[in-house]
Order: C-alpha cells, then sequence, then structure tokens
C-alpha cells in the first residue's frame, strides 16, 4: 500500500510511482479539497519540476482531477515557492507540485499543498491517506 507522508510521495516512475497511484493521490485530494473549502468544484493549480516524466504524472493528475469535478489550473514548470505564492495570490483551493525535490533523476512525486498556501501538514496526510485507501 502506498503511503503519503508530510513531504508527499516519492518514487520511480513506471515502478514505485505508477499511473494508478499518481491518480489515486489526484483523487484523494481532489476529496480533501472539496471537504476543506466546502466547494464541489474546488481550484487546483498543478506544477511541476522538469523531470523527464513530469509530463505523464501530470496527465494522470489532471484526468482524475477533472474526472472529480475539479478546476485544474495547469502552471506546468513551476518553481515551488511560485506555486505556493500563485495558491495565496490567487486564492486557489490547493496545488499539486509534481517533484521529487533533491531525489535523484529517476525519481518523481507529489507534494501537496492546501488553501492556506501551506504543505499539508501530519493530520492533513492522515485525511488525504484515509481517502486514497478508499479509491
Amino acid at each position: 500500500m502506498s503511503k503519503l507522508n508530510v513531504s508527499g510521495y516519492r518514487g520511480v516512475w513506471g515502478d514505485t510511482l505508477t499511473d494508478e497511484i499518481a491518480g489515486g493521490f489526484a483523487r484523494a485530494f481532489a476529496r480533501f479539497t472539496q471537504e476543506k473549502s466546502g466547494k464541489t468544484n474546488p481550484t487546483i493549480l498543478i506544477g511541476r519540476d522538469g523531470r523527464e516524466s513530469g509530463p505523464e504524472i501530470k496527465k494522470s493528475v489532471i484526468r482524475e482531477l477533472e474526472k472529480s469535478g475539479i478546476n485544474v489550473v495547469d502552471g506546468d514548470i513551476m518553481p515551488t515557492p511560485t506555486v505556493l505564492f500563485s495558491v495565496r495570490k490567487h486564492k486557489y483551493d490547493g496545488a499539486i507540485i509534481i517533484t521529487a525535490s533533491h531525489n535523484p533523476i529517476e525519481y518523481n512525486g507529489l507534494k501537496f499543498v492546501n488553501g492556506q498556501a501551506l504543505f499539508t501538514i501530519e493530520d492533513e496526510v492522515a485525511e488525504i491517506n484515509k481517502y486514497y485507501e478508499r479509491t
């Protein structure tokens, strides 16, 4: 069973990070954001780093968010601080950053940002994991 932690989720695309895992976490974050925002169709920003697997992961994430009724803003390649700033400035309901931070190039991952433009904390991560387990 894949588990999210406060640093997000990391894996090797096609191995420990798959379309199914990325989509499952996107659905879970959609439910979490709908619950927290009180909106049926909240807005979530997607940003990513320049890793080669980023475009494929982004497709998986956007597909699942849209199926869940989320309004998606595709920021494409955006530095992490810019994603956080954009959530605050534009009052988005959250964001998903597709990045593996300092991990080797074959890795990629997902980081989640709440509506306050902060990375999800332990309690929020536990909620997202519960939604993920139900997907």
